[in-house]
């Protein structure tokens, strides 16, 4: 505990409470790990233009990671430091992929300013985020508004499942998970948390051996791969806590908090 340097956690249902927030404690934690030189980095699933105004007022001072990895930015600079985007190749492998193979699948484009949804895609995700309704989701892909994940949705399948197909057609170069039951989040292979973990390391000079990650969901697993000390949250997904050194207490017992606190100690 007393080597860790740079903490690697989630955001939601790790960091953030289940109503969405971070709470008192948590907060806490983070201040004091400031105070001590402790680094603490967010890897997210969420698009930049959600998750970094949230760094932002949150007062979290230092590298996220977000759309699984895909973009890491320096939140005191507010600048990209490593991005891995799709090429258009890339994109055109998985769109025809799920036109072959998911019969009935909606799809979802997550670029760099914008969330773009093929109709009927927000009828199958619960409180769905803003977005653009568009049937030409490769259109909205343009040298200024680059692709960081694609989502696939299905009227009858779960992400687990979707999961299962991405798998079995081994489509290379480009990597499947998920961080809910809804929809497949489909990145490049290299756009993934575990990666985004080693460079943050290496772009801090701290050994992978002086890192700890924190996760809930499947999308989290590489990190938990990645990190010397790979911890989980109560409420985690069966895998994860499988891929976990230490069980936290759940999200909305500060989890997070506790881990930071005994590293300080």
């Amino acid at each position: 505990m007393t080597r860790i340097q740079l903490v690697c956690t989630d955001l939601d249902g790790v960091l953030l409470t289940s109503a969405g927030g971070l709470s008192h404690d948590t907060r806490k934690a983070l201040a004091d790990a400031r105070a001590a030189g402790l680094q603490v980095m967010v890897a997210t699933g969420r698009p930049t233009r959600d998750a970094l105004d949230w760094a932002l007022e949150a007062g979290l001072r230092g590298l996220l990671a977000c759309s699984n990895g895909a973009v890491i930015w320096d939140t005191r600079t507010e600048r990209v430091l490593f991005d891995h985007c799709f090429t258009a190749d890339q994109l055109r492998q998985v769109f025809v992929w799920a036109e072959r193979s998911v019969r009935g699948g909606v799809l979802g484009l997550d670029t760099e300013h914008e969330l773009v949804l093929q109709p009927g895609f927000a009828d199958l995700v619960p409180d769905c985020w803003p977005h653009t309704v568009s049937a030409d989701l490769i259109g909205r892909a343009t040298r200024g508004n680059r692709a960081v994940k694609v989502l696939l949705a299905h009227p009858e399948l779960s992400a687990p499942q979707l999961a299962d197909a991405f798998a079995g057609e081994a489509v290379t170069g480009l990597r499947a998970t998920f961080s809910t039951a809804h929809f497949l989040e489909i990145s490049p292979e290299h756009a993934n948390k575990g990666e985004a973990l080693r460079w943050a390391a290496a772009h801090r000079r701290i050994p992978l051996t002086a890192t700890a990650a924190v996760g809930d969901m499947p999308n989290d697993l590489p990190m938990l791969r990645e990190a010397g000390l790979p911890a989980a949250v109560a409420n985690a997904h069966p895998e994860v806590k499988a891929a976990a050194r230490i069980l936290l207490p759940s999200n909305d017992d500060d989890g997070v908090a506790s881990l930071i606190h005994a590293i300080l100690r």
